[in-house]
């Protein structure tokens, strides 16, 4: 077996690597996704791949994010034509994104290349942890990897089960920071052990950056959005904050409904809408998945929903009535206030108790916002600011002085939102005097930074990425049992070249801390085809290669030369 690391290596979007064993005849990849926010984006989004899309057998899909997904049906359209192995979850949110980024990317997504995808899922459970065979001694095991819903880590393994010959690989996908003893997000499930393997292949997005336990507390980040709520009701004015259609404004929903019901008279008072279309249908078409349990070694539990969300509720997470009213706290965020059709929990603490949706459904125009003197909550695309239904509510928001705007996540200097962040602390006579727009060219508007009176703030804790402490858990997570790493030799990609530098000295001094030996290896985009067969058998090919070559040269020796 060999692998091509065809991207991204120096670079954080477009994950796709190419596995083939030419002797077994397997010839696949794992993660097809596109290029977003790189200088290379249109080159590689529009590329010639380096293998014939028609000889790949099939595509092994972490997540649906669309860096590592993105790229499937176009592949389909240059004669790929197997299975995509991933998780239900994954495969439902992926047809949502293609279908949405159609209009802007129609020579990528065409509903003719949506429908040719050949989703395809294991069956067998658990699907979490299990060898699922997609060949003769061909295996593939998904790990959850704490980072959205559907979103695993992938192992292969090669080679006879339970033989010394049998060897493996696991591809870390995206890492969320969702640590077992330490789940942070409101309401995915904590990152598995990816095991023990041969080698690794991890990302490493923040693998220079390493956050403070505030800005990871799930309690001082609903601190944090209580007081802006209690701000604008004084006030009497608008919250806006601009989220991410996948996994953010979930979270940030699931937040609000907490906040509302540990004091819900209070916040009667706020009108709270979700305006934010492929959010929405985000969430209608994937709130049941939270029901879903696996069993496996004697127990039942849930498949993705965390244990925080039992415990915020008071609740009891091996307790099948419990399990129930956890689940329908999940399908509230989902409601609106106004179906009246919502039964309350009956078990459980006073925020179970007071728990109920809380979203208004007719959301209103923005002349009826400017008229209304009701605190406003506006949970919205896009997390950038750039586009979809931010820009249409921030050039009216934003020169008024009982507006908060809210970030919550990471947004580039370039980015409507990252402008926002830059003048966040500049005080108002400053900002007066500045000669800078902010402008939205999809939709030929801009607002001078001197008409700006809205208060800026950044939310932080709803990264769904790990830092680096997550990464070397991940990595190294067996040592904690005196076990072996996730690799014996650890390749990383899917980061600039900062952070992979940065984690692979953090994995070096952390390892010789734990006195392992490991191979950390950071490629280059001219590293081409990496055997991952043992040193014995890496020489036993290259003696033969070498033999092929003299016999080439020298035919007379063949008869001096055995089978």
């Amino acid at each position: 077996m060999e692998m091509m690391i065809v991207g991204p290596l120096g670079k954080v979007t477009g994950s796709c690597t190419w596995m083939r064993d030419q002797e077994k005849g397997w010839n696949f990849l794992i993660d097809c996704g596109m290029q977003q926010g790189e200088t290379t984006a249109d080159q590689w989004n529009h590329q010639e791949w380096p293998f014939d899309p028609a000889e790949i057998q099939f595509i092994v899909l972490t997540h649906a994010h669309m860096d590592h997904s993105g790229l499937i049906p176009s592949l389909y359209e240059s004669g790929f034509n197997g299975k995509v192995y991933c998780t239900e979850e994954t495969a439902r949110i992926a047809e949502i994104q293609y279908s949405n980024a159609m209009p802007l990317n129609t020579e990528l997504f065409t509903q003719a290349s949506i429908n040719k995808v050949k989703w395809s899922h294991f069956q067998k459970e658990p699907v979490l942890g299990n060898y699922h065979p997609v060949d003769q001694d061909l295996f593939v095991q998904f790990q959850r990897s704490g980072h959205i819903l559907g979103a695993v880590s992938v192992s292969i393994y090669w080679g006879t089960p339970m033989s010394p010959e049998q060897r493996s690989i696991v591809f870390s996908g995206d890492i969320g920071p969702q640590p077992q003893d330490n789940e942070v997000l409101p309401a995915i499930r904590h990152t598995m052990n990816p095991g023990h393997h041969n080698y690794a292949v991890m990302e490493s997005t923040y693998g220079s950056t390493n956050r403070s336990p505030a800005d990871k507390a799930p309690s001082i980040r609903r601190d944090h959005l209580k007081s802006l709520i209690d701000n604008i009701i004084c006030s009497k004015g608008a919250l806006l904050i601009p989220a991410f259609a996948l996994g953010r404004s979930q979270d940030i929903l699931f937040d609000l409904h907490a906040i509302v019901a540990e004091n819900s008279s209070y916040y009667e008072q706020v009108d709270f809408y979700y305006d934010f279309p492929l959010g929405r249908e985000i969430l209608d078409k994937t709130i049941k998945f939270w029901a879903k349990t696996e069993s496996n070694k004697g127990k039942t539990r849930p498949m993705w929903l965390g244990k925080q969300v039992f415990d915020l509720l008071g609740l009891t997470k091996n307790d099948p009535d419990h399990l129930f009213q956890a689940i329908s706290a999940m399908n509230a965020t989902s409601l609106y206030k106004d179906d009246g059709n919502w039964i309350g929990l009956q078990e459980g603490n006073k925020i179970a108790k007071n728990w109920k949706p809380i979203v208004t459904r007719d959301i209103p125009s923005r002349e009826k916002l400017a008229g209304s003197n009701r605190p406003t909550v506006i949970v919205t695309g896009s997390g950038n600011g750039d586009a979809g239904k931010a820009s249409y509510w921030l050039p009216m928001l934003l020169p008024k002085e009982n507006t908060i705007i809210a970030t919550t996540g990471y947004s580039g200097a370039n980015t409507v939102s990252g402008k926002l962040l830059s003048i966040k602390d500049l005080p108002i006579p400053d900002r007066r005097m500045s000669s800078n727009n902010i402008e939205w060219p999809n939709r030929k508007q801009n607002i001078a930074v001197a008409e700006i009176r809205a208060h800026i703030e950044e939310i932080k804790g709803y990264s769904a990425h790990g830092d680096q402490e997550d990464l070397l858990n991940w990595a190294l997570c067996n040592a904690k049992e005196g076990y072996l790493s996730a690799g014996d030799t650890i390749f990383l990609q899917h980061g600039d070249d900062q952070n992979r530098k940065a984690l692979r000295e953090a994995l070096r001094s952390k390892s010789a801390e734990l006195s392992m030996k490991l191979d950390i290896q950071t490629p280059n985009e001219e590293a081409g085809w990496i055997s991952l067969e043992s040193e014995e058998k890496n020489q036993e090919d290259e003696d033969y290669k070498n033999l092929m070559a003299l016999l080439k040269k020298r035919p007379d020796l063949k008869q001096h030369v055995g089978n």
